[in-house]
């Protein structure tokens, strides 16, 4: 009785722990000082924190917008998103100035094994030499062996909100 008692336990204990790992995301709980400390180096002049941070618009497929304000004057965009990479997702954002110029590119979280060289940030530099007339980015940007699927991903990702920010 006491081993059956013991198993059952384990297993709902189990099945409880792996819910509250699920693969959900929210954007109150991403780190934030991250974000902040490159806004301000990439957008804002003085380095200071006196700007806002204003969510404008939300996607189906996960992908936050927010517009950044300094002084009541819009200076950029910062953008949120979770992409599939071959079993689980990648946290990244992105930093664009007002002509949707990639200042700065950021993989946040990445949960595989393989194909983590996509946080790697002299590789995550090149999508700042892409432009708003460059789409295709997959063909602009190089691949890594190993991450084929997080590459792809990133660079559909990245084309679709320079695409989707031009109707915002």
């Amino acid at each position: 009785m006491f081993y059956k008692l013991l198993t059952t336990t384990s297993i709902l204990i189990a099945v409880v722990g792996s819910l509250s790992f699920k693969n959900i995301w929210d954007p109150a709980i991403l780190d934030w000082k991250i974000i902040d400390s490159q806004v301000s180096k990439h957008l804002i002049q003085n380095n200071h924190d006196d700007y806002l941070v204003e969510l404008i618009r939300y996607s189906d497929n996960g992908i936050f917008y927010y517009e950044v304000i300094e002084n009541g004057i819009r200076k950029g965009f910062v953008v949120t998103a979770k992409a599939p990479s071959k079993y689980n997702n990648f946290d990244f954002f992105v930093i664009l100035n007002l002509n949707f110029k990639i200042e700065y590119l950021e993989v946040i979280k990445y949960r595989e094994n393989w194909g983590y060289e996509i946080s790697n940030k002299k590789w995550l530099r090149q999508f700042s030499k892409l432009t708003d007339s460059m789409l295709g980015s997959k063909n602009q940007v190089q691949a890594i062996s190993g991450a084929t699927i997080s590459v792809h991903s990133l660079c559909s990702y990245i084309d679709f909100i320079l695409e989707d920010l031009k109707n915002i």
